[in-house]
């Protein structure tokens, strides 16, 4: 009621798919561009709201993916690394056992994005290579919302099971 959304309004979001974490470094983002001009400082402005949904509406955009890049950055260094992916796949994880959804959530995940990235450096995925991999919204999606997870985990299990020969 004070034209602002909270931490815990911005979990409703989207069902309360999307991870904390990722919250948490949009709310960051959000005060580092200084768009919040509030008392309460930790509360994102409606500005602020519309850009985090055209970011997450537009995934396969380049701004879009610019925005989420921000937030996967999670120390701001201009680049992920494998920690970094393991923590945030750790968050989908953690809310898909909350969510009480079933997933064989392989160890491997981390790796995936990895390959569908296939960064220049082999220890860094950077924001341009991310845009130009052909496949960004996706890997933003796994690492920031539980059903971008479900639906790459669901649509890989179909494909394996495609691929699987028919016993007779």
């Amino acid at each position: 009621m004070n034209g602002t959304l909270s931490k815990q309004e911005l979990r409703e979001y989207a069902d309360g798919t999307l991870t904390d974490i990722f919250i948490e470094r949009a709310l960051d983002e959000n005060l580092r561009r200084g768009k919040s001009g509030n008392a309460n400082a930790r509360e994102m402005d409606f500005e602020s709201f519309l850009d985090f949904v055209l970011a997450l509406e537009n995934k396969d955009s380049p701004e879009g993916i610019t925005y989420l890049f921000k937030c996967l950055d999670l120390n701001g260094r201009g680049f992920l690394t494998t920690a970094d992916i393991h923590t945030l796949f750790r968050k989908v994880k953690k809310l898909l056992t909350l969510n009480r959804l079933k997933t064989g959530f392989p160890a491997y995940m981390g790796e995936a994005s990895w390959d569908m990235v296939k960064p220049a450096d082999p220890l860094r995925i950077t924001l341009s290579g991310l845009l130009s991999c052909k496949q960004d919204g996706t890997v933003a999606s796994m690492l920031i919302d539980v059903r971008g997870f479900w639906a790459h985990d669901t649509r890989e299990n179909l494909l394996q099971e495609e691929e699987e020969p028919e016993e007779e």
